[in-house]
Parts: C-alpha cells; sequence; structure tokens
C-alpha cells in the first residue's frame, strides 16, 4: 500500500472518530435493562449446574484422563435432552463435536461392542473431523485460521445450539501465550455472543504436582483463558484406581459452584451398552484423591494416636519434637 493510500485511510478514520460518528455501544437507563432481561427465558442446564446454555465454559486435565470421554457424554445427553448430574429434562438440541483427536476408526471403536454393535445417537448430534485432503489443497490459510474459519461456517450452515471443540490446541497452538489466547478467545466470546451458541473448549494441562489440589493456574494459558470463560472444570486423577476420576468446578461466573474441593464428583470411567462414559457415584473431597506426602501422612497419625487416648507429650516423645509442635500438627 502506498504512502497517499495511507494518509487517506488515517485521514478518514481521524475524521470519523472526531466526528463522533463511532460508536458500537447500546445506552439504555440501568432499569430497562433489568426489564429487558426479565424477558429473556432463564438458561437451561447443559451439564448439571456446571454449564448453562448461553455460556462459553474450559474443560481441562492431564493427556488420558477422560476429557474425550465426557465431551462426547455430554454431547450426547443434550443432543436427547437427557441433561447429566440430575439436570432438568430439556427438548434435545443440536449439537457438534468439533473432534480433532480421535480418528474415524478410533471413535468407531470407543462406541462400538466387541460384536461390531454400534451405540445409539441422536440424529441431533453432529461430529466434524479434519477433512486431510481439502487440508493439503489449502496453501494460503495457517492450519489455526482454516481451523477456525471453517468452525463460523458450519456453525452459520448446521445452526447448532451447542458446539465442543476438542481441543483447543488446534485453534491456536500457542495458547500458553497471553497475546495469541487473547485474541482466540476474543473470537470464541464473538461466535457465542452472535450465534447465540452454548462452547466448551477441551484443554489440557501441563504435567502437575500430584499431592496438591487442583487450581485454575494448572490450565495452560490460565490466566488469559480463565478470565474469558464463564465457567471452567476441571478431571483430575486418583491414587485410590487407574479408573477412578473426580471432577471439580473452579469457576462458575453465573451460578455458585456446587463442587468444589469439598464436594467433587466421584466417578469411574466404564464401558456400558457400547458406550464409553463416565459413571458417577457420590461426592467427597479431593484430598480423598490425591497422593499424601509424608507431612500429611505424620498429620494423619498423630491423630489417631490422640483419638487413641496418648498424649500430646507422649507423641512428642514418639516423634522427638516438642509438645508445641505436636499442638500444631494436630490443627492440619
Amino acid at each position: 500500500m502506498s504512502k497517499i493510500q495511507n494518509d487517506l485511510i488515517n485521514s478518514e478514520h481521524n475524521t470519523l472518530l472526531s466526528k463522533g460518528k463511532v460508536n458500537i455501544l447500546i445506552n439504555k437507563v440501568t432499569q430497562e435493562w433489568i426489564t429487558l432481561g426479565a424477558q429473556i427465558e432463564n438458561p437451561k442446564e447443559l451439564f448439571g449446574s456446571i454449564w448453562h446454555e448461553g455460556e462459553v465454559g474450559i474443560l481441562f486435565s492431564n493427556t488420558g484422563k477422560g476429557k474425550s470421554v465426557l465431551a462426547v457424554q455430554i454431547a450426547d445427553s443434550i443432543s436427547k435432552g437427557n441433561i447429566l448430574l440430575d439436570g432438568n429434562p430439556i427438548d434435545g438440541m443440536k449439537t457438534i463435536l468439533f473432534d480433532f483427536e480421535l480418528s474415524t476408526k478410533a471413535f468407531q471403536m470407543r462406541y462400538s461392542s466387541d460384536l461390531k454393535k454400534p451405540y445409539k445417537f441422536s440424529q441431533r448430534f453432529m461430529r466434524a473431523e479434519i477433512d486431510r485432503k481439502k487440508y493439503a489443497d489449502s496453501t494460503t490459510l495457517s492450519h489455526e485460521e482454516l481451523i477456525l474459519a471453517s468452525i463460523k461456517n458450519t456453525v452459520i450452515r448446521d445452526k447448532p445450539k451447542v458446539i465442543i471443540i476438542d481441543n483447543i490446541t488446534f485453534l491456536a497452538a500457542a495458547n500458553e501465550k497471553s497475546q495469541e489466547a487473547l485474541a482466540l478467545m476474543k473470537l470464541i466470546l464473538d461466535l457465542s455472543r452472535k450465534n447465540r451458541l452454548s462452547i466448551l473448549l477441551i484443554a489440557h494441562t501441563p504435567k502437575r504436582d500430584i499431592y496438591r489440589p487442583i487450581q485454575l493456574e494448572d490450565l495452560a494459558g490460565s490466566k488469559s483463558l480463565s478470565n474469558f470463560v464463564d465457567v471452567c472444570f476441571c478431571i483430575g486423577e486418583s491414587v485410590q484406581g487407574d479408573n477412578l476420576r473426580y471432577i471439580k468446578q473452579l469457576k462458575n461466573r453465573n451460578y455458585p459452584i456446587k463442587f468444589g474441593s469439598e464436594n467433587v464428583i466421584n466417578s469411574r470411567i466404564v464401558k456400558a451398552d457400547s458406550f464409553l462414559q463416565f459413571e458417577f457415584l457420590d461426592n467427597g473431597s479431593e484430598s480423598y484423591h490425591l497422593k499424601k506426602t509424608e507431612a500429611d501422612t505424620r498429620f494423619e497419625d498423630v491423630k489417631e494416636l490422640s483419638r487413641s487416648g496418648m498424649s500430646n507429650v507422649e507423641i512428642a516423645k514418639k516423634y522427638d519434637v516438642s509438645e508445641k509442635t505436636v499442638r500444631n500438627w494436630k490443627k492440619k
């Protein structure tokens, strides 16, 4: 672009700003917003009280801990109207899973029995994966730009109510960097608000310390990603068994958090009737699933000795510490 063209564009830009012709805001008396909001139907539950209609959410965990399994299970339930976690039944919604993880064969095997009997999905549940032939023919756009443009076009064409994207690294490989993550989240929020679309993004966490509770900081690119979503929840692994998991809420902008660290959803992954799924067992403390440190074990032993009748002085002598230290341990 020539200098003359640039000068013309800048001049027009400054003229628009100076004359007050740029205003993308809607301004109303505050009470009008309350009246307007009251006319809008309350959002329906999509995954119990964790995720609601119209919200943008993130589900994350370590690799191989069941993110994709839970994503398909949530999508299946929404398309059939049978909301998980005792959610209120709804009319089934058109739902699209953008699956950038599993191959066609892997997906078929996951949702079929040994006798090739497949699970029966709803016609309202659609799945999309990358067409490698079309991808190979495109040379003008980056991988991420191609996928984002394809998602937008699919939403416009098929008009779903809910989409799940598995996973976010296919939209922005460098989502740990704040600038790229910020740009991505602006696009996602714009897609959601313009199309009245509920969006769930599947994300990952770098290798984390299994001794401590899961926090928002464990989400890759957490500060840039979690600040812009309505809800964030995670899947944690359990030291109690290889197939055991727990689900924990970390953020909910619009509703109280029900499944926090002292009330996580205890689960296990099972395959029943050709459907790989989370079986929700009961609720409990996240600490039950975490690996205990030597200090944690000592605190529990001290409390048990105290319950058995041993005095603080006797316990202090056993561990060769002061009585004050024992009193502190018992408070842990």
